[in-house]
């Protein structure tokens, strides 16, 4: 049997089978680590996969028979609610917007911001100016001789924290330059109209996605605590020296 002089002095006996049985374990550990370094950059790679859209913040139904609130550019009129973000997200529209037109008038465009405190201010998260609508029509000619729509446009995925924030309606057109006002509807909101005025809150939904938790970190965590677990594998099965 071949004789090895070990880093601390002695003389140790080299055992051929407990070598080869060391390296067969060692192989067996790497296999073990392949795979679960797979499994769980696997898992990370589902978790970066973006959510589908869902909806983050609604104010509740159109209604189209209360009453509504003038956005439109020539009065210079601008209307603001409130909405609460539940957990970190990418807003990517707004839609569910009930807009007031005279019978026969067609909207057209509006524009719109998102802040941190009432009628803009504080931080703009987003703003857009001049955006096209998607519009149906859900009432035709109300009681107050209005054309009822329900109308969306999309965000430029504006990122938002969990925490409550403004959505801004103003400067809105129709074909024939006629008032458009916002549908009210008693929703939980609060909401104002020109900085000053408490009115009641309006139709509108918030839509994007839930942003998923960052994965890099787990996955080198998981790794580090693999490569650790198989380490005092390997010492606990290592013989004593003699």
């Amino acid at each position: 049997m071949e004789r090895a002089r070990t880093s601390r002095g002695r003389i140790e006996a080299c055992d051929p089978t407990r070598a080869v049985i060391a390296l067969v374990t060692m192989l067996v550990w790497t296999m073990r680590l392949t795979r679960r370094f797979w499994q769980v950059a696997v898992l990370a790679s589902l978790l970066s996969i973006p959510a589908w859209s869902s909806v983050l913040y609604t104010d509740g139904a159109i209604n189209g028979t209360i009453g509504a609130y003038d956005i439109n550019a020539s009065f210079s009129d601008e209307v603001t609610d409130s909405f609460t973000i539940s957990s970190s997200s990418t807003v990517t529209g707004v839609s569910n917007i009930g807009l007031w037109v005279f019978s026969g008038d067609t909207l057209e465009t509006l524009s719109w911001v998102i802040s941190t405190s009432p009628d803009g201010g504080g931080t703009v998260e987003g703003s857009g100016a001049g955006v096209t609508l998607t519009k149906s029509l859900f009432l035709s000619d109300n009681s107050f001789g209005y054309d009822v729509y329900s109308a969306s446009f999309s965000v430029s995925s504006v990122v938002l924290s969990a925490g409550t924030y403004y959505l801004e309606l103003e400067n809105a057109i129709s074909s024939e330059d006629k008032a458009v006002a916002w549908d009210a509807n008693n929703g939980s909101s609060t909401a104002d109209q020109n900085g000053t005025s408490s009115i009641s809150a309006e139709s509108f939904q918030i839509d994007g996605t839930v942003n998923a938790p960052e994965a890099s970190s787990a996955v080198l965590f998981v790794i580090g605590l693999a490569g650790l677990a198989a380490l005092a594998r390997l010492r606990c099965r290592r013989a004593p020296q003699i």
